[in-house]
């Protein structure tokens, strides 16, 4: 007679079966994936080889002239002169080598008008009137002190 013990068995090695069949019939389908996409490589690549291969051909300098000689009338194609190309000095100037203004933007506000200038004026005695406190100010996570942050600019 069959004990559970035996049923029990069986049935592990029924599953065992039917998993390691599962696992094989995976591996092969991926196996069949696998060639298939190194064939697609390898026709890809076969194409660029064809593709460069007809470049060549196509922009070879004889072939070239035969075609200028054969649609000069329609292309009316004249060789580049030296005056066409641009020279280094010709080419604009990096913005580092730019020279810098001779007036500041302070020079510009005070000529610009009494009212501009006075609010100005207003804004910095304010900000020297002010009382300096020598407690340390913790700083926020960002590493800059609050005013930074507000109104872009340091105080001290």
């Amino acid at each position: 007679m069959l004990r559970s013990f035996d049923l029990v068995l069986i049935g592990v090695m029924t599953a065992a079966a039917v998993v390691t069949y599962t696992i094989k019939h995976h591996a092969d389908d991926k196996l069949q994936e696998v060639r298939r996409l190194e064939t697609e490589i390898r026709l890809e690549r076969d194409t660029i080889d064809l593709l460069k291969a007809d470049w060549a051909l196509l922009t070879q300098p004889n072939r070239l002239d035969r075609l200028i000689d054969v649609y000069q009338s329609e292309l009316q194609l004249v060789p580049t002169a030296p005056t066409q190309l641009a020279m280094p000095m010709e080419l604009p100037m990096p913005r580092s080598q730019l020279p810098m203004p001779e007036t500041t933007i302070e020079d510009l506000i005070a000529s610009a008008g009494g009212d501009v200038a006075a609010a100005i004026k207003g804004v910095d005695e304010a900000r020297n009137a002010a009382p300096v406190s020598d407690i340390p100010v913790p700083l926020p996570r960002g590493g800059y002190p609050v005013d930074v942050i507000s109104t872009g600019s340091v105080n001290r």
